[in-house]
């Protein structure tokens, strides 16, 4: 059995709340990357990070604390959407001792999560300016996606299963 859990997708795909349930039933650490993150800049959130700091700032970041979760053994990892962009991160990840799952969903159900999350709009910043709205996430997936795709050992269609079904799929397939 692999050695760590890494959970890939776009931001509102679930990887967060999926994560520590099954860190939770196979009894591993849960490291949530945009969390740790935020903790290294005291807390802020990472759109007060961006705003602060700037996106390269936040990056650099995300990398060493990909880097370091990623070489520590016993852990479900949930990364930031933007982590696999970032060519040392993307490394760390692909030389893991994981089963990396990619949580796909589609984009409608994407924009339908992130506009009622009461907390997205202060917490997180807009990727390209577009606001966050279904262009943004159309846009952003474009890019991502492949990437996503092309690191993950499994996918996992997520647009319309609950948390707990999505856990029991995901840990009977890969553990």
């Amino acid at each position: 059995m692999p050695e760590n859990i890494i959970l890939i997708g776009y931001r509102g795909s679930g990887k967060s709340s999926v994560g520590r349930r099954i860190a939770d039933q196979v009894w591993k650490d849960f490291v949530d990357i945009d969390e740790a993150i935020c903790k290294r800049f005291d807390g802020r959130t990472v759109a007060e990070i961006w705003a602060s700091e700037g996106e390269p700032a936040y990056r650099a970041v995300e990398v060493e604390v990909t880097e370091h979760a990623c070489a520590k053994p016993g852990q479900v990892i949930a990364l930031g959407g933007g982590t696999l962009m970032q060519p040392r991160a993307r490394a760390a990840v692909e030389q893991a001792d994981a089963v990396r799952i990619y949580l796909r969903c589609a984009p409608e159900e994407l924009h339908r999560r992130i506009s009622t999350d009461p907390q997205t709009a202060g917490l997180r910043p807009s990727l390209t300016g577009q606001g966050g709205g279904l262009e943004e996430i159309n846009a952003v997936l474009a890019e991502r996606e492949p990437v996503y795709r092309a690191v993950a050992d499994v996918e996992f269609d997520v647009t319309f299963t609950d948390i707990d079904e999505a856990v029991r799929h995901m840990i009977a397939r890969c553990l």
